[in-house]
Formats: structure tokens, C-alpha cells, sequence
């Protein structure tokens, strides 16, 4: 009887760290994804969809409609690397405006910037993986070739 206790008591030690281990890894690579995606956001982005995700009145669409971007979640990073010049609807707003490119980041910064965007100004989407980003880059690039 004694050794099933201790046997019964190992496998649940055994059992709560390694699903203790799991959890915080996935929960130390999304601190950091999201930490260095407002790094990003404030270097590429805070100019114009503002330190609040806000955007600027009518011309610039703002990053708090969770939909949206859940709708979108394939297009984003596509968004960023080859900006915008087709009209979106935000909040039942048009906008109109160019979004510039950003082709100089790389995967892992925007797979960083998106963890940030997407969890913040409202938002609760999870960690953007960079295999994610760049699917649906190379995506991107076989429907417009």
C-alpha cells in the first residue's frame, strides 16, 4: 500500500512539473514576444496608430478592432512588410490612406510586432509564431504573383 502511495505520489509530482514546465516556457516566449513587440510598435508603428492603438481621427484606422484583425489575421503581416493603399473598414469608418511599407523586418520582429498588436488596445489573440508570419508571406506572394 505504502509503495502505491509513493509510486501514485511521484507520477503526480512528476506529472505537475512537466505541465508546470510546458506552461511557462509558452508563457515566457509570449512575455517576450509581446515585450519586444511594443519595442517594435514604438519604433515602426506609435507615429501614426498612436501610443493607444487609436489611430488619427478619419485618416489613420486604429488597431482596437478585434474583429478586423482576427478577419485579417493571415493579411497582417502582409499589411506591414507591403503597406496598404486599398480602403478598409474599421468600426463602420472607410479609410482610405496609404499605409508605407516596411520591408526591412524581418520574420521574427513581425511575427513580435503582431503578438504586441494584437494583444493589446483591447485585443486577446495569442503569440503570432515567425512560421505563422511566414506562411502567410509566402502566401501572399503566390495569390499576387
Amino acid at each position: 500500500m505504502r509503495k502505491t502511495i509513493v509510486s501514485v505520489s511521484f507520477l503526480l509530482l512528476t506529472a505537475a512539473i512537466f505541465f508546470s514546465a510546458c506552461v511557462n516556457e509558452d508563457s515566457i516566449k509570449y512575455q517576450r514576444y509581446y515585450s519586444d513587440g511594443l519595442d517594435v510598435y514604438k519604433i515602426h508603428c506609435q507615429n501614426c496608430h498612436m501610443d493607444d492603438g487609436k489611430g488619427l481621427a478619419g485618416l489613420i484606422p486604429p488597431l482596437t478592432d478585434t474583429t478586423f484583425l482576427k478577419l485579417n489575421r493571415k493579411m497582417l503581416a502582409s499589411y506591414i512588410v507591403y503597406g496598404l493603399e486599398d480602403t478598409i473598414k474599421i468600426h463602420c469608418i472607410e479609410y482610405e490612406g496609404k499605409m508605407p511599407a516596411e520591408k526591412h523586418l524581418a520574420s521574427i520582429d513581425l511575427a513580435k510586432l503582431l503578438t504586441y498588436v494584437t494583444n493589446s488596445f483591447g485585443n486577446k489573440q495569442g503569440i503570432f509564431d515567425v512560421k505563422e508570419v511566414e506562411k502567410n508571406l509566402n502566401d501572399y506572394i503566390k495569390a499576387n504573383n
